[in-house]
C-alpha cells in the first residue's frame, strides 16, 4: 500500500470516530518528509472536524525562578547545573497582576502562574491564591492557571477555591525514558500530582517535551499514556538545549520531525486542545506555520520561563494565515484586511 493510501486509511479511522493504534501512530512519525504537505492536509481536516476553526492563546509568568533542587536534565532552573538563569523568590502579587493584564492584551485567554521547585510551601500557596483572586477581580477576561510542581490535596483544593481553572503538570516523556531525564522524582510522582489536580476538580493541562533523546517508540508511548490520563489540554514542547544543562549537547529537532510529532498527537487526540509552547520558534524557525498545519489549535504567546518568545502579533498573523479565528477580545479590535492591530485598551 502506498504512503498516501495508508495515511488516508488512518485518517479515515479518526474521522469516523475510531481510535488509531500504536502502529498507526508510528507510521505518522516516520512518514516521508517529502510528503509532509499530505500529512498536514489530513491533520487540518481532523482538527477542523473535532475542534472547529478557533485558536486559543495562553501566556505564563515565571513567578519564582531558579532555586530548584531537582535534577531534570533539560531545565536551566536546577541548582545542580551551572546556568545563568535568574534566581528569585515568589514575585509580589501586584507584579503578577500587571503581567496578567499584559497577557490579555497579547491575546491570551489563560494566564499561567509558574513556580520553580519540587512543590510550593503552604505559605506560597496562600500568596498564589491571592494572586489568583486579584487576577479574577482585575482581569476578568483571562483565566488564572497554576503550574506549581507537586501539590498536596489540601493545596489543590485551596487553589480550586481561589479560582484556578487549569493546572499544568506534564509527564515530560514516556515512563520508560523518564529516569533518563530525572532521578530526584519519578514518573509515578508525577502521576500522583496529576491525580490530585483532577481530584480537586481542576482542569488538567498535561503534555511533554519532545527532542530529549527519546525514541520513536517513546513518542508513541507518550501519546497513548496521555490517552489514559485524559487531560483537557495537551501542551507540546520541543527541547531548546540550555547552556549549562546536561542536555545542552543535544541537537535541535528538525521542523519535519517536530511537525510529525504534532500531527501524530492530533491523530491520537482528535478532540483535545493541543498547545504548542516551548521551543517552537527555534525548532520551526521560518516554518512556524507548520505548527498549525500539523493540527495544533493553541499557542503560547510572549516569553517562556527562561527563554524569549516572539512578538505576539506574529502569532496572530500565523493564526489568520491558517484560517483560524482569533479569540473574541482580539478579533473585536483587529483589522483583518490590513493586518494592523488596533490598540486593545482594556486593562491598560
Amino acid at each position: 500500500m502506498s504512503y498516501d493510501l495508508k495515511l488516508k486509511e488512518i485518517a479515515n479511522k479518526v474521522l469516523n470516530g475510531d481510535q488509531i493504534n500504536q502502529d498507526d501512530a508510528k507510521f505518522i512519525l516516520v512518514f516521508p518528509d517529502v510528503y509532509i504537505e499530505k500529512l498536514f492536509e489530513y491533520a487540518t481536516i481532523i482538527r477542523e472536524k473535532f475542534r472547529g476553526k478557533k485558536i486559543d492563546f495562553c501566556a505564563i509568568i515565571n513567578a519564582k525562578s531558579g532555586l530548584c533542587p531537582e535534577d531534570c536534565k533539560f531545565c536551566s532552573q536546577s541548582t545542580r547545573w551551572r546556568t545563568n538563569v535568574q534566581k528569585y523568590t515568589l514575585l509580589p502579587v501586584d507584579e503578577v497582576v500587571v503581567k496578567a493584564k499584559e497577557a490579555y492584551r497579547m491575546g491570551a485567554t489563560k494566564f499561567g502562574i509558574v513556580t520553580s521547585g519540587r512543590g510550593p510551601t503552604d505559605k506560597e500557596i496562600e500568596i498564589i491564591c491571592e494572586m489568583v483572586r486579584e487576577i479574577r477581580k482585575q482581569v476578568p477576561g483571562i483565566s488564572p492557571d497554576a503550574t506549581l510542581g507537586e501539590l498536596t490535596e489540601k493545596q489543590a483544593q485551596k487553589l480550586k477555591d481561589a479560582g484556578v481553572d487549569h493546572s499544568n503538570h506534564n509527564i515530560e516523556t514516556s515512563p520508560r525514558y523518564f529516569e533518563k531525564i530525572c532521578t530526584t522524582h519519578s514518573y509515578q510522582d508525577r502521576l500522583r500530582t496529576i491525580n490530585i489536580i483532577k481530584g480537586a476538580g481542576i482542569e488538567l493541562c498535561c503534555g511533554c517535551i519532545f527532542g530529549m533523546g527519546e525514541s520513536i517508540e517513546d513518542r508513541v508511548q507518550i501519546a497513548f499514556e496521555l490517552k489514559k490520563i485524559d487531560p483537557k489540554i495537551i501542551p507540546l514542547n520541543f527541547l531548546n538545549p540550555r547552556p549549562g544543562t546536561p542536555f545542552e549537547i543535544l541537537p535541535l529537532m528538525s521542523p519535519y520531525e517536530a511537525a510529525k510529532c504534532i500531527a501524530m498527537m492530533r491523530f491520537v487526540h482528535p478532540t483535545k486542545q493541543i498547545k504548542v509552547a516551548g521551543g517552537r520558534e527555534v525548532v520551526f524557525g521560518k516554518r512556524q506555520d507548520w505548527v498549525l498545519k500539523a493540527g495544533a489549535d493553541d499557542l503560547m504567546v510572549g516569553n517562556y520561563l527562561t527563554t524569549p518568545g516572539q512578538d505576539y502579533k506574529k502569532d496572530w498573523e500565523l493564526a489568520i494565515s491558517a484560517g483560524l479565528e482569533l479569540p473574541e477580545h482580539i478579533s473585536d479590535n483587529y483589522n483583518y484586511s490590513t493586518n494592523n492591530n488596533k490598540n486593545i485598551s482594556a486593562y491598560e
